[in-house]
């Protein structure tokens, strides 16, 4: 057995939105997100995403897809703590906020990402800067699909 302590997990996500010509038109969208330790990169991700609503919707899909990728490291882990540039998705996922999605999807996903990470001991939510999140928002604008 390792004598290793269980880590502290940094996590950013970040989504993005194609628009065509008329800039009012969606093209594609995708989802981005990293995982690391504070030293090294534990998981990264970048995926095309193709039905949603709204770029608040694919801010949400963005962390669902980050944390269920953390779920799945099936380890123990100390901490998480969660960084991304969409504040309003930031405040509804933290559970000392009053903030609750009006729209019924965005609900569900809240669930869904709370219950994702409900074993975690300690999990802190924060609204950075695009600059902070610069990583995240490379992942996604690559996974937009090419055609």
């Amino acid at each position: 057995m390792s004598d290793r302590l269980p880590p502290s997990l940094l996590l950013y996500f970040d989504a993005s939105v194609r628009y065509g010509e008329d800039n009012a038109t969606p093209t594609s969208a995708a989802v981005g997100f990293v995982v690391e330790d504070g030293t090294e990169t534990i998981i990264e991700g970048s995926l095309p995403v193709r039905t949603f609503v709204s770029s608040a919707h694919l801010e949400y899909r963005a962390l669902l897809e980050s944390v269920q990728a953390v779920a799945g490291l099936n380890g123990r882990i100390a901490s998480l703590h969660v960084h991304g540039d969409a504040d309003a998705v930031i405040d509804a996922v933290d559970p000392t906020t009053d903030a609750t999605p009006g729209d019924r999807i965005m609900r569900q996903r809240v669930a869904a990402i709370r219950a994702a990470v409900e074993e975690i001991p300690t999990v802190t939510y924060r609204a950075v800067g695009r600059g902070r999140n610069e990583r995240a928002h490379a992942l996604a604008q690559s996974g937009h699909a090419t055609e």
